[in-house]
């Protein structure tokens, strides 16, 4: 409750709730006395007839969770407080090679990029990834990376001795919105991811839909192109809009030395109409593909995020021109918004899955004789 509508007394805890006063302190008073929920005096109106109602917040100045998101290039660390504020952030390579040494290299990571915080008690980790996971038993098949059944979560809790949550990164990403952005609000979302991979989640009344098989996948939507996909067909909607194929694409025409998105994008902000048209193609491919996929599922809103979203501004509004082209269904001027998370998503949705089961069960990560450091 504090979480999403705080700072708030105990008697309008009560009141939101329906739970009596005494359940109330009771609770507060535990959450208080670990160290993950505090009292704000300063917060109570000057001139307060009565006994004040002094507000409570979560403490967000001992407590963290740790994220790491591993991508198909690129593995993000990342740090939050307990209201899912990213304390920091840390992108590197994605180690090759097998997955027990790229784990090993990756937990060897984590465990550094952790100890520069020694004042910060941290958790848990959340642990997101593309491919596909199996979150009750931790383990991992991720085919970019040539990864089959791997026990990932085991081999960073083992590295850490923290516990570890894994989940599949769109998920996470939903999960975030869920909590933190639009899908806080929205009966239904839908939230569409493009970077490296695509992928999308659906969210109805504030959970998460979970299908037999793990995670959905769109990286097969026949969308139309030239782009080889890795399942042997041309055209598939991962193959055609991923950072790579736009890169190499960018590479073949001489627009750019390498292919690295970032040379490209660099080459579309000085004017080269070439890098230019390629990003607004790919823009125009993911416009198209969020409205058909909004047309069958029929959500109240759809959230878009992924840095060939969120970084590319300037085609942000091609990109809508296609959706509202595309799509067949009437809807508010206000259906279609960027995640607020912007190029910090893949930290926050890491962190994100973790955080949401401290706030489902507190008590099973910290425990009333645990002492915080003082601040």
């Amino acid at each position: 409750m504090i979480r999403r509508a705080g700072p708030l007394s105990r008697a309008a805890i009560g009141e939101r709730t329906g739970l009596s006063l005494p359940t109330v302190s009771r609770s507060v008073s535990a959450l208080i006395g670990v160290g993950l929920v505090r009292e704000h005096p300063e917060l109570v109106p000057v001139g307060s007839i009565g006994r004040p109602r002094v507000p409570l917040h979560l403490d967000d100045g001992v407590f963290a969770v740790g994220g790491v998101h591993i991508g198909v290039s690129t593995t993000t660390y990342g740090l939050a407080d307990l209201r899912g504020a990213i304390i920091a952030s840390q992108e590197l390579p994605t180690p090759s090679g097998d997955a027990e040494d790229a784990l090993a290299h990756i937990a060897g990571k984590l465990r550094a990029f952790l100890r520069r915080f020694p004042r910060r008690v941290v958790l848990g980790v959340g642990l997101a990834s593309g491919g596909q996971v199996d979150t009750e038993r931790g383990l991992l098949d991720h085919e970019r990376l040539g990864w089959r059944s791997v026990p990932a979560a085991e081999a960073l809790r083992r590295a850490t001795g923290l516990p570890v949550l894994l989940e599949g990164h769109v998920a996470a990403m939903a999960s975030a919105e869920l909590v933190f952005g639009r899908g806080a609000s929205a009966p239904s979302l839908l939230y569409f991811y493009a970077r490296e991979v695509v992928g999308i989640a659906l969210v109805v009344e504030g959970r998460l839909h979970r299908g037999p098989w793990g995670g959905s996948t769109i990286a097969h939507l026949p969308v139309g192109g030239s782009a080889e996909c890795p399942c042997g067909a041309l055209g598939c909607l991962e193959a055609e809009v991923c950072d790579r194929t736009v890169a190499e694409r960018a590479a073949a025409a001489g627009v750019v030395d390498e292919a690295d998105i970032r040379l490209v994008r660099a080459a579309a902000a000085g004017g080269d109409s070439r890098a230019v048209g390629l990003l607004t193609d790919r823009a125009h491919t993911i416009g198209r593909a969020a409205a058909i996929l909004r047309d069958v599922l029929n959500p109240h809103a759809v959230v878009l995020g992924g840095q060939a979203v969120t970084e590319d501004p300037d085609r942000l509004p091609d990109l809508l021109r296609s959706f509202r082209d595309t799509t067949t269904l009437p809807g508010p001027a206000d259906l279609v918004s960027v995640t607020p998370f912007g190029p910090a998503v893949q930290a926050v949705a890491a962190c994100t899955g973790l955080l949401t089961r401290v706030f489902e069960n507190p008590f099973d990560f910290v425990r009333p004789t645990r002492k915080a450091p003082t601040p």
